[in-house]
């Protein structure tokens, strides 16, 4: 079992720090930049949708490949274009997927990457399949408005495909996964006002409890799970909130820097893309070869926790 390739998309528009500034003249954006090392999101145009992003960082992945090969696709959105049909089935006929592949949605965010990631590996396990489409896309701007400094800073809208095959080195596994269910109102979507569209709501400090609280916990349960230690782990991809997140986990689980990815500075949290983007960039910048131990942890909206281990 094996991740056979990986290609992302972002949204076309780039929002810096500094234009955030300008439109908020009372923000403090180097508070702001200390705490979240977020510079520059993408943000989406009013055309773009995880739907378009999802097509084109798909179509980048599968360009000159056989499609009819392809046994399914699992696609992670908390924006779907559409919810009847799931939007997966418009994914599938976008690509020119056969008919014989499965589709379906998955309504989950930060740890969604990892949650899609075990499904196909699942189904293809189970179903004795071949290969699998895991697509994430995301546009939380379009529920962001300008004026919101706790989530504006942050939050960024791309897409990531991902391909999954059962042959091949490597392998996939084992995962974990924690739900704290009643934290749910810590991120979420609050009704619209006068019309428009529902905005996206974040508790910081209760969402960093939650993860402060269970993301040590399950890396530690996840290393016994898979019966290797911390130091036998060649690369951390968390999932890239922010950089006071990802400082914390550092500290707390004494994870060497050489061997925690980060990306956030110049991409921004784009939910569950958030891994796969991190991986193709380790990728490209020769931090991820052959033979190597790395380890995945999603958290965030839900309140929701996925991990699991990728031995490449």
């Amino acid at each position: 079992m094996r991740i056979a390739g990986i290609a992302y998309q972002l949204a076309s528009k780039v929002e810096s720090l500094a234009e955030l500034q300008t439109l908020n003249p009372d923000w403090r954006v180097d508070q702001l930049y200390e705490k979240v090392g977020i510079d520059k999101r993408y943000v989406s145009t009013p055309e773009e949708t995880p739907l378009s992003l999802g097509v084109q960082a798909a179509e980048k992945l599968l360009e000159g490949a056989d499609r009819s090969t392809i046994d399914g696709v699992v696609y992670v959105t908390q924006t779907p274009d559409s919810l009847i049909p799931t939007t997966a089935c418009l994914l599938h006929a976008r690509l020119g997927l056969p008919g014989h592949a499965f589709a379906f949605d998955v309504n989950q965010g930060c740890s969604g990457f990892v949650y899609g990631l075990s499904l196909a590996t699942s189904l293809l396990t189970g179903q004795g399949l071949t290969r699998c489409l895991v697509v994430c896309a995301e546009t939380y701007s379009k529920h962001i408005a300008v004026t919101d400094r706790t989530c504006r800073p942050i939050f960024s809208d791309g897409a990531a495909a991902v391909l999954v095959e059962r042959e091949g080195p490597g392998r996939i596994g084992p995962f974990v996964f924690v739900t704290d269910g009643t934290g749910a109102s810590s991120l979420t979507l609050r009704p619209a006002e006068a019309g428009g569209a529902p905005q996206l709501y974040m508790d910081g400090p209760g969402v960093l409890l939650f993860t402060m609280s269970r993301v040590p916990r399950a890396v530690k349960d996840l290393l016994e799970k898979a019966g290797v230690a911390l130091d036998d782990v060649d690369l951390f991809v968390f999932h890239q909130a922010s950089r006071v997140v990802l400082d914390n986990i550092k500290r707390t689980l004494k994870v060497d820097e050489a061997k925690l990815f980060r990306n956030y500075q110049e991409m921004g949290n784009t939910v569950s893309a958030t891994i796969p983007i991190a991986l193709r960039q380790a990728e490209e910048a020769g931090r991820l070869g052959p033979g190597r131990t790395v380890m995945l942890v999603g958290f965030g909206v839900g309140l929701s926790l996925a991990a699991c281990l990728v031995r490449t």
